[in-house]
């Protein structure tokens, strides 16, 4: 979280797109859950992070479009949003792995085109920012408290509240915050449409993990969902992202 803000301010909105959409934060939860409760957990956990992953598209969308503004009403707007219809699959007992996915591709693909043809988002160059240790420390905390949550929330209500805070956009939020008021509202936006698309790679990490997590053993399980989720981050901003507006 602390290395893609720094990276956004002096390299631009589409570098600090892409560090922001790499699997911290779900790294983490998912980590954490297998270490505390057992692996079987974590793995169900997954069932519920793509489609949560697609929420969290339209949670940026919302941003983007209600950013210029309003700061306080688009962050308010879009948790507003992501708690509905997060609460939606938490009542039905989401469990469907297929449509997960599926779900996942077509918010992704709605909300990109939303964003480049429709809102037409352009990127940014960054500018200058002075660090503070108070700046990084709540940059380094706001991460560290949801993986705590997901913990939390994963051994009292199970694998799906466990997963889809695992998922909460709090990255997406501090670095919306810290983007704004560095270089504003055009920058923000343009950090968003990069974070959304370097996303995928959240998606491809719990897939590998799911998958990887029983046969392996949770060390190599996490180790090979990293390498392969930070392959296909590299591989999106190489084809995809540095040829975005």
């Amino acid at each position: 979280m602390v290395l893609a803000t720094i990276l956004a301010d002096k390299l631009g909105s589409k570098i600090g797109g892409l560090v922001s959409g790499l699997p911290s934060t779900v790294m983490f939860g998912l980590f954490f859950l297998a270490w505390t409760q057992n692996t079987s957990v974590a793995v169900a956990s997954t069932t519920i992070i793509p489609i949560v992953g697609g929420i969290n598209c339209l949670f940026l969308l919302c941003y983007v479009y209600l950013v210029r503004k309003s700061l306080l009403k688009a962050v308010l707007s879009s948790l507003i949003l992501w708690s509905v219809f997060s609460y939606f699959l938490v009542r039905i007992h989401f469990n469907n792995y297929a449509i997960s996915i599926i779900g996942y591709g077509l918010l992704l693909a709605f909300s990109f085109y939303v964003m480049e043809k429709v809102l037409k988002i352009v990127s940014v160059k960054g500018k200058k920012v002075v660090y503070t240790p108070p700046l990084i420390a709540a940059r380094a905390l706001i991460g560290g408290s949801v993986v705590a949550l997901a913990v939390y929330l994963g051994k009292i209500g199970g694998p799906v509240l466990g997963g889809m805070f695992s998922m909460f956009p709090a990255m997406f939020i501090s670095t919306m915050l810290i983007t704004y008021y560095s270089h504003g509202a055009l920058f923000s936006a343009g950090t968003m449409k990069s974070t959304m698309v370097s996303g995928v790679s959240i998606v491809v990490f719990s897939v590998v993990a799911r998958y990887s997590y029983i046969p392996l053993s949770l060390g190599w399980g996490t180790l090979l969902s990293i390498f392969i989720s930070f392959l296909c981050g590299f591989t999106i901003y190489k084809s995809v992202i540095t040829k975005l507006n």
